[in-house]
């Protein structure tokens, strides 16, 4: 089907189908609608061709076009306006003055909002925006985009290559997730496997404008809506990607010579014989004897990925749809791996029907399924090994896998029987009504009902392997892997359903310079899960998967299950009122309550004020040349966060073995965590300031917030303990509190240059956090210690100065280790010793303070060259190795290692000697970076090669993801700044080339 897809779509750019309409010419005058006086510079445009012209001091225009086309008047400061010809010889036009995308729609909670009227900080992106980046997953797509959200890809590996977002960094020392909204509907999903095909914008909530969602709202909202239908003929559009995968980078091991005096080094400082000659190091230098690269070997240049969609958009004044069909693929990386990928099929429909002029209806239907499917090892087990492994070893004898490290070879375990399976099937529907009372205008009572049900189904048989081993000449198969007890075959399955139920009163009303908007609602969710798992060990053969191949020893048998329900409840609403254009006041607040908490504590109020005035409408503005528009806003708010485990207001047991009775194993009660019934949510008190101005006729756009929030009543653990005899915990306590506070700046200019019109935009984020109190008196050795003070995750660290080299230094300086090589560590509180209360509290975490992006781009005849880039600052990741003889490390730490008589100027200590204790800042680095995360150029086909075969466009583009990166850690060869890993033994990072086509007909 592919081929086929392709076939024709290279017919229709190489035989440039000729059905030519006839030309005409079309002369006009392009006015101001305001003033009438004529617009000279206009772009006269025959749309979806090269073919323009401008329009002269006049305003005065004259193009020979085809005579059943559509010309497109486009000039900056005004909207585009298009007119069909329809054989017509003169077309006259006026222009609307542009309020700079002013009356853009924003999704705001529960309702939209004309941009120019948001009062809160509320930032949205476009879905064709996001489609522009070629990734699988759309989380991914926002970096760089959205000022305030910090997104980071900390995983590539397919499948689980889910992007980290943050809202205005870290507010809380317990989960800082943000709260996903589809379509109205809460927790339903979250971004990452929405096909980017259907959504048609994402809004995220960063202040008091998130109060509407309660309890649930204090990391921020993110508001995804999928695409609707449109009245009109229907608009079928397929778009068809693929994409050449390929690591960010490749970390640099020792090769064979370094890693041979290495191990002469590693034997040296403990006294014992070289085990590499001088002569066997020279052979690997000159490569008589050949080093084994495991990258290069166990890692493929490039695996794949694919991604098609199908919609169809239309509708009348009766019906109106939107239907898609859509398909997804990502190769795996490893060698010989047939196993690992990641497949995704979905569909969506979204259906609104006029029944009466007042009555409404609307139907939504998702259906999702994911297929992942990996090795019997996890994928950052597999890499981990092929960075350890030793290059004085073989990865292959003719052809076949050779032992590997501990006979682990990834290639083995790659073309063994076992594997992982995790299959999730996913339904959402939603039915909605909205009724529009006939006898009160502005008044309109609506309801929905949410159903969303998930099945995920994982299966794991972990088998052995076969390597093989060449003796006498021979090449000899044996078995690796788990030993027959360790062989087995596990089912998981999780169930979950959700059924949300809304009612809602809305009535809008304008009477002379005053609007009003009031909403009233009432919403409640039930969420029912239940999880089960089976084991059997002992499998006789790899090739029957199923439990009973398994043994029927009961010893070598397991099973579990659980399962949970929570409930909420709540009423929320909002106000708006407006003043003649100027003046705007929101309200909004939530009566939550939640099954999380205990019965007498489970309602809170959540209210939140924002305020607008829009000062470029007063009239001492109203006739400025220079500032376009300009809008001060103000907002506070209370919002909470309820995302903690369930049940802690009562004493909570465990059901277990381990007792004895009459010669029998019996189950019993437990004591486990004391009950804390006064537990409840944190509370976030939020302050926002923001500014939003135009200039020049709305071509320059800029915005700026400012932020604080206050957030308390965090759980965690009080400083105390109680007597191991009780076998009980203390339940964490709403005790603590964290500060978070940071701007936000965002500029973006777009301009024309005859028939080329570009963009230059950016945003700056700087967010940081504050423990301002946990609970920690006593708890360390020094004062300086306690984490109060400093940002969310800060950790503990010895302060690294230097290595010992000399006798003199042992003698006078306190050390850890007492030997040449070790690293000298401060001794920050001058008791002549170091130890524990040396260690002082880190500033930065790999959370980065600091984020930003700029986006480039522009159009020419057709043209379009659309790029972001992002990066980050103030941000640091503790990156170690570990080495051995028998295990290869990283080229950059093994060539700095001090030796005495082969490295004396080396800058890190004698090799393992730095991880004699648990975290010291000599293995802290900078993970700075800026990267051009996504670019693409494409172009549109001509209209006159394409009208002849009912396309209306036809859009091809080259595309990529990830594609440069600027940063300190790739000089020295080391991972990519986004892993999080501390070894590095995580699936890389990767990038991705994609060529494309678009179809709409």
């Amino acid at each position: 089907m592919k081929k086929i897809y392709l076939l024709v779509f290279l017919f229709f750019i190489f035989f440039q189908m000729k059905a030519q309409a006839q030309e005409i010419a079309v002369t006009g005058t392009v006015t101001g609608a305001e003033d009438g006086m004529p617009i000279p510079g206009v772009n006269v445009i025959e749309k979806g061709t090269s073919n323009g012209v401008i329009t002269d001091f006049d305003g005065n225009y004259n193009i020979r076009i085809s005579e059943n086309s559509i010309l497109e008047f486009r000039y900056i400061g005004f909207r585009t306006l298009e007119f069909p010809v329809n054989s017509r010889s003169e077309i006259n036009v006026q222009l609307e003055p542009e309020t700079a995308n002013l009356d853009e729609v924003v999704v705001v909670g529960y309702g939209t909002e004309s941009k120019s009227k948001v009062t809160g900080a509320i930032e949205q992106v476009d879905g064709e925006s996001i489609n522009q980046t070629p990734v699988i997953n759309a989380g991914n797509a926002l970096s760089g985009r959205i000022p305030g959200l910090i997104v980071n890809q900390n995983n590539s590996e397919p499948g689980n290559d889910d992007a980290r977002i943050l809202i205005r960094g870290l507010g809380t020392t317990g989960d800082n997730t943000p709260l996903y909204v589809i379509d109205g509907v809460a927790n339903r999903d979250d971004l990452s496997r929405i096909d980017p095909n259907d959504i048609e914008s994402v809004s995220v909530l960063k202040d008091a404008s998130a109060a509407i969602y309660g309890a649930q709202a204090a990391n921020g909202v993110i508001l995804i809506t999928t695409k609707r239908g449109k009245s009109g003929k229907p608009t079928i559009n397929y778009s068809y990607s693929r994409s050449f995968v390929s690591p960010t980078r490749d970390v640099e091991l020792a090769d064979g010579a370094l890693y041979a005096r290495s191990v002469n080094s590693y034997s040296s400082q403990r006294g014992q014989e070289a085990v590499y000659s001088q002569e066997q190091i020279q052979n690997f230098e000159d490569g008589t004897t050949p080093t084994t690269d495991w990258l290069d070997e166990v890692y493929k240049p490039h695996s794949s990925q694919e991604r098609q969609s199908f919609t169809i958009r239309g509708g009348g004044e009766a019906v109106k749809y939107f239907v898609s069909l859509g398909t997804s693929y990502q190769d795996g990386l490893i060698s010989g791996d047939e196993t690992s990928g990641f497949k995704q099929y979905n569909f969506r429909t979204n259906l609104d029907a006029n029944v009466t002029e007042d009555l409404t209806l609307s139907l939504d239907l998702l259906g999702r399924q994911d297929l992942r499917s990996f090795l019997q090892s996890d994928n950052n087990t597999i890499y981990g090994n092929t960075l350890r492994a030793a290059p004085d070893i073989p990865a292959t004898v003719n052809g076949l896998p050779a032992r590997g490290r501990e006979a682990n070879n990834p290639l083995a375990i790659a073309q063994g029987n076992g594997y992982l399976k995790q299959d999730n099937n996913i339904f959402n529907g939603t039915f909605k009504a909205n009724y529009a009372v006939p006898f009160l205008d502005g008044l309109s009572v609506s309801g929905w009902m949410a159903v969303d049900i998930y099945r995920n189904e994982r299966k794991h048989f972990n088998q052995p392997f076969s390597y093989y081993q060449e003796v006498d000449g021979v090449v000899e198969e044996y078995r690796g892997g788990p030993s027959f007890n360790n062989t087995f075959l596990r089912l998981d399955s999780q169930n979950r359903k959700s059924v949300t139920l809304n009612a809602s009163i809305n009535y809008i009303e304008h009477f002379g310079d005053h609007d009003f908007d009031l909403l009233l609602a009432y919403e409640q969710n039930r969420d029912d899960r239940s999880e089960y798992w089976v084991q059997r060990n002992g499998f006789q053969t790899d090739q029957i998967d199923e439990l009973f191949a398994g043994s029927a020893n009961s010893e070598l048998q397991s099973n579990n299950g659980s399962a949970s329900l929570l409930t909420r409840q709540n009423y929320f609403g909002r106000l708006k009122y407006g003043f003649d254009d100027k003046y705007l006041a929101e309200f909004v607040f939530r009566y939550d309550g939640s099954s999380i908490f205990q019965e007498d504590n489970r309602f809170g109020f959540f209210p939140g004020v924002t305020l607008g005035w829009i000062v470029s409408n007063e009239s001492f503005l109203e006739n400025s040349d220079f500032l376009s528009f300009l809008k001060l806003r103000g907002s506070y708010g209370e919002l909470g966060n309820d995302r903690v485990d369930q049940f802690q207001y009562l004493n909570l047991y465990t059901l277990g073995g381990g007792l004895v009775f009459g010669n029998e194993n019996v189950n019993a009660l437990f004591p486990g965590v004391a009950a804390n019934p006064n537990i409840t949510w944190e509370v976030s008190k939020s302050y926002n300031l923001g500014i939003d101005t135009r200039f020049f006729g709305y071509k320059l756009n800029f915005s700026a917030n400012v932020f604080k929030e206050v957030r308390d009543n965090i759980l965690g653990p009080r400083n105390l303990s109680v007597p191991s005899y009780t076998g009980l915990s203390l339940p964490d306590e709403n005790i603590r509190e964290v500060h978070n506070k940071g701007i936000e700046l965002e500029a973006m200019y777009e301009g024309e240059v005859n028939e080329f019109s570009f963009y230059v935009g950016g945003n700056f984020t700087y967010a940081k956090s504050n423990q301002v109190y946990l609970d920690e008196e006593g708890l360390y050795p020094e004062d300086y210690q306690s984490a109060e003070g400093y940002p969310v995750r800060a950790e503990l660290a010895y302060e690294y100065t230097g290595i010992y080299t000399s006798q003199e230094q042992l003698e006078n300086l306190p050390g850890y280790g007492g030997g040449i090589g070790d690293p000298i560590f401060r001794d920050v509180n001058g008791d002549g010793e170091i130890n524990n209360a040396d260690r002082t509290r880190q500033d930065l975490t790999n959370i980065p303070q600091i984020q930003y992006g700029f986006q480039i781009g522009g159009e020419y005849k057709g043209f379009e060259l659309n790029t972001v880039f992002a990066g980050q600052a103030r941000a640091t990741q503790y990156l170690r190795y570990s080495f051995a003889p028998g295990n290869n490390g990283l080229k950059y730490f093994l060539e700095t290692a001090y030796d005495p008589e082969t490295n004396p100027n080396g800058t890190f200590p004698s090799l393992n000697r730095g991880n004699i204790v648990d975290r010291s800042t000599m293995f802290y680095r900078d993970i700075s970076f800026i990267r051009l995360r996504s670019a693409e150029l494409a172009y549109n086909l001509p209209k006159n090669w394409i009208t002849g075969v009912g396309l209306t466009n036809a859009r091809i583009s080259l595309s990529g993801y990830n594609l440069l990166t600027w940063d300190n850690l790739k000089g020295d060869g080391l991972t990519d700044p986004e892993s999080i890993n501390i070894e590095a033994w995580q699936y890389p990072i990767t990038k991705n080339v994609s060529l494309g086509f678009n179809l709409t007909f």
